[in-house]
């Protein structure tokens, strides 16, 4: 009889290791997959349909990455461009965008029961902690009335940030984050 419990205990136990090990994988897998949360706004009185120009500017800061700023400011006017808008020196539209990179740790605390027996007596409780050290990138691009130099639309985006190893893969990045994140801009009716 004590074979008997001996070889349950160690059929539980290999079972709840199989189901934490694959539970850490999915959760490497969807934290992985990281998404754009993109947060939109705007003026509902702006009439969109009489603009027709706009021009992308940005005021670089001491620090900033230029490289990063040029690929920004070429996906935000090849996307503004895409929605029927022809981009000009002085514009109807002024967009302007601000981010910003910091440094997040994420701490997870997960807490199992081993020793288990047949009727669920004995045991203990174990405590696990993990940290998962990441990037967080927040991008704003406002949209600007030239005239007034009030904001009609704004779109706020949020996201873990992917480390990418060529400048083809960081502006193709790019390029799906201004894409996603401007995706609400209204289109030109012709």
């Amino acid at each position: 009889m004590r074979c008997l419990e001996v070889d349950f205990w160690r059929v539980t136990v290999e079972s709840r290791v199989v189901k934490y090990i694959f539970s850490v994988i999915l959760l490497f897998i969807f934290v992985g997959c990281s998404t754009l949360e993109v947060e939109n706004d705007y003026d509902d009185k702006y009439n969109f349909s009489k603009v027709t120009s706009f021009i992308v500017k940005h005021n670089v800061k001491e620090g900033e990455n230029t490289l990063l700023n040029d690929r920004i400011t070429d996906a935000l006017e090849r996307v503004i461009s895409s929605k029927g808008y022809k981009k000009e020196n002085i514009a109807e539209l002024i967009f302007v965008y601000h981010y910003n990179i910091k440094d997040k740790v994420d701490i997870r605390t997960d807490y199992q029961m081993v020793g288990v027996r047949r009727y669920g007596y004995g045991g203990s409780m174990v405590a696990t902690t993990n940290s998962y050290e990441y990037k967080e990138g927040t991008i704003i691009v406002d949209a600007l009335d030239a005239k007034t130099n009030k904001i009609v639309y704004r779109s706020v985006g949020v996201l873990e940030v992917e480390q990418k190893d060529t400048p083809q893969e960081r502006k193709k990045y790019v390029n799906e984050i201004i894409t996603k994140l401007m995706e609400k801009f209204p289109k030109k009716l012709p």
